[in-house]
């Protein structure tokens, strides 16, 4: 007899919290690309004048909190994971170091690429028609 057999069996709630996970990593994907790094040249132009300082603030801020975001968004979907998918005896194994492991992805990665592709597009819609041109003597 599979595992598969033994599943319970999903509720509307079941689905709904599901559902209202996958939401959350798609909301969360769109932050990851777009929300962070203008929150933190936001945060940083509030706290610094100096050019130098919103610059290296800003390149070492903005990897930094979507490393942080992003292992939030992959616990996200690990609960996505654990919520809707019966492990049964036919799925792929993994062996990594001498332990079998089984190998979920998820809608996270889909995710993230759809979201990084809407983010690139609007950066380049961005610096086409809306950025002005900076004044170089204020650097």
């Amino acid at each position: 007899m599979s595992a598969m057999a033994h599943a319970p069996a999903r509720t509307p709630l079941d689905r709904l919290a599901a559902g209202l996970l996958l939401v959350v990593l798609a909301l969360g994907c769109m932050a990851l690309f777009i929300g962070i790094p203008v929150a933190v040249l936001w945060g940083l132009s509030k706290i610094t004048d100096s050019f130098l300082a919103h610059f290296l603030g800003g390149l070492v801020g903005i990897p930094l909190a979507m490393i942080l975001f992003a292992s939030a968004l992959f616990r996200v979907n690990g609960l996505y994971l654990r919520m809707t998918v019966d492990f049964s005896d036919d799925d792929e194994w993994d062996d990594l170091d001498g332990r079998p492991t089984l190998r979920r992805r998820g809608p996270l990665e889909p995710l993230l690429v759809a979201s990084f592709a809407v983010a690139l597009v609007a950066f380049v819609i961005w610096f086409l028609f809306f950025a002005e041109n900076p004044n170089p003597a204020a650097f």
